[in-house]
This record gives structure tokens, sequence and C-alpha cells, in this order.
């Protein structure tokens, strides 16, 4: 089966939106990633739920610096940090060049590239624009559908 098939559409940000923004569109869309495109609609990056957990735009009112996770684990008071997740912008902290895969590539090579390179989710490109995702529970879904028992009427 090739990729085409079961990829899905992908969620996208500009490097331009600030962090809090592509927060905020990770979570009503409730994907764990966004795929960072250009004007033209071109694959530029990617930012993962990791590499907003890896900032550190809370502060205690102690003045300690707080990463995000241990700030909603915590019951200690926190401020945001306006200077940090409101103003800080994607291409601040996005992976560039990220891989990617194509519509017509075979979902076992496109498998082995997610293990490889242990990613949940690939960005899916067609002549440098991006066309959609790719994700592991895509992948299931395609494998157990195969499985599935035939209805009989």
């Amino acid at each position: 089966m090739i990729t085409a098939k079961v990829m899905t559409d992908a969620v996208t940000v500009t490097p331009d939106t600030t962090l809090a923004e592509a927060a905020r569109v990770m979570l009503a869309k409730q994907v764990g990633s966004v795929q960072v495109v250009d004007n033209a609609g071109r694959l530029v990056g990617m930012l993962t739920e990791s590499d907003l957990l890896r900032q550190s735009p809370l502060s205690s009112d102690d003045g300690l610096h707080v990463s995000w996770l241990k700030a909603f684990l915590k019951d200690a008071p926190f401020t945001m940090d306006f200077s940090g997740a409101h103003n800080r912008l994607v291409r601040d902290v996005m992976s560039e060049n990220p891989v990617s895969v194509e519509p017509e590539d075979q979902l076992a090579a496109v498998a082995e590239i997610m293990r490889r390179m242990k990613v949940k989710r690939l960005p899916v490109v067609q002549d440098g624009t991006l066309v959609g995702v790719v994700g592991i529970a895509d992948l299931l879904d395609a494998i157990t559908s195969q499985f599935a028992p035939a209805t009989t009427h």
C-alpha cells in the first residue's frame, strides 16, 4: 500500500507563528505536532510537543524557571513569562529540514523510517509542497484493515 492512501491532512503553522499560538493550534486539533510551512506551502520545519516542553516560558513566584511539564504537574503557583512563550516564534525552536516521505512511498518503507528515526509521524511532501502527514496510527489502521473479517450479507 502507498502512503497517499493512508495519510491525513497536515496541521500547519508558519515560522512566524508564536509558540503560544502553535500550542493552542496543537491542543485545538488534538495533534502532537504541526508542520511548519512557508507562504508557498513548502515544508520548512516541524514543531512537536517535545519541542514545546523543552522550552521554559513559565516562572514560579520565587523567580525560578520551571519547565511546562513540571509546572503542570506541580501545585506551586506560577506566572507566564510573556516575553517567552508569547513572543518567541516557531522558527526559534522548530526542527528544520525534517525527514519527509512522498505520496507514492510504500508503507513498509515509511514504517522503517519511523522505526529508525524514532518518530511518530512524518510529513508527506510532493514536489517540495506539503500534502499531508502519516503517523503510526495511520499505519496501524492500514495494517489492521487488511485483517478485518469479511462481512457477509
